[in-house]
């Protein structure tokens, strides 16, 4: 009797444990506004944006198809999976998908943004077509960051490696806050925030997750105002508002050197006083959006930030989020 009892003990152990591993079906709403049917935890995907979370939550083995953007530009990927980069194959942009390549690849789930919506209108015809399931993702601030990092992590069973990326994110930004917690409003310096247009004029509004990065940093964000995340002004605009601190996005095209000479902006404070600085060439949508952070933090109050090892930093975040 015990023999038979403890058999259908283990029965019971072994259907549950099934239960609980067999795939099911999700219900989400992506940045789009659409909901998507998600079979979960996801096998096969491909990053066409998004890929940097992919060493963060350990995403190798699930990623069958990134895009050429990772491969050419992300130096995170390089540094830490240089050879499982090499394996997985590049299956075009979030602009322009090679929707040949991921035919091929049969992916369960394809993570793109909603820049363009003529783009996004043909993977997701292409979803229909072959049972995959397209999400876009397109943070407008670091909560909705968070909230999408929490999603991919449920869609690929990974919610407590996130739990390991949280805590190295948030030991960053409370140093962040430490070394300004005393600083005044009306100490807070002007800053601006350029993207890659050549015309030096497409800006960070108030919203999205610059925005939120340069409030954290304790930088007063010259175009709060503009809300939207990548309002065009004019060099006069830019001249008005006199930032004493200008950043230039990581991937733009031009560097400080080009603000420094450009002749529009000659009267600008930041440019008069050589405070011009190009960020990394980090995505802000992934984990490091803590370091770009803390490295604007240290640019804008340098005094704020002495003894402090940038580098270290890196180092440290990056073996305790992967």
């Amino acid at each position: 009797m015990k023999v038979r009892l403890a058999l259908l003990f283990i029965i019971i152990l072994l259907g549950l444990e099934v239960a609980l591993a067999a795939p099911r079906t999700l219900v989400v709403r992506d940045a789009s506004g659409r909901k998507v049917e998600v079979r979960v935890p996801v096998r096969r995907a491909v990053f066409l944006i998004g890929y940097e979370l992919i060493p963060y939550l350990d995403l190798w083995d699930q990623t069958v198809g990134i895009s050429l953007w990772a491969k050419r530009y992300s130096d995170l990927l390089k540094e830490v999976g240089a050879e499982r980069l090499k394996e997985i194959p590049s299956v075009g942009t979030a602009t322009q998908a090679n929707l040949e390549a991921l035919a091929l690849f049969s992916p369960d789930l394809i993570v793109t943004w909603t820049y363009r919506p003529e783009t996004l209108k043909v993977l997701e015809e292409f979803g229909q077509r072959n049972q995959t399931a397209i999400i876009a993702i397109s943070p407008e601030s670091l909560k909705d960051l968070r909230s999408t990092m929490r999603l991919l992590a449920e869609l690929f069973g990974k919610e407590e490696r996130l739990l390991r990326v949280n805590r190295a994110m948030e030991e960053v930004f409370s140093l962040i806050d430490k070394r300004l917690s005393d600083l005044r409003e009306n100490e807070k310096k002007r800053v601006l925030w350029l993207w890659g247009d050549h015309c030096h004029c497409q800006v960070a509004g108030g919203r999205g997750v610059v925005a939120d990065i340069l409030r954290l940093a304790g930088g007063k964000n010259c175009a709060e105002a503009l809300d939207h995340p990548y309002p065009r002004v004019s060099p006069e605009r830019i001249v008005l508002w006199d930032p004493e601190v200008i950043f230039i996005w990581g991937n733009a095209s031009y560097g400080a050197e080009d603000i420094l000479q450009d002749r529009r902006l000659a009267a600008v404070a930041a440019v008069k006083h050589g405070a011009v600085y190009k960020a990394p060439a980090w995505s802000t949508w992934s984990p490091r959006v803590a370091l770009i952070t803390l490295w604007v933090a240290m640019k804008i109050y340098p005094e704020r930030f002495r003894g402090i090892s940038f580098k270290t930093l890196v180092e440290r975040f990056n073996r305790n989020a992967i």
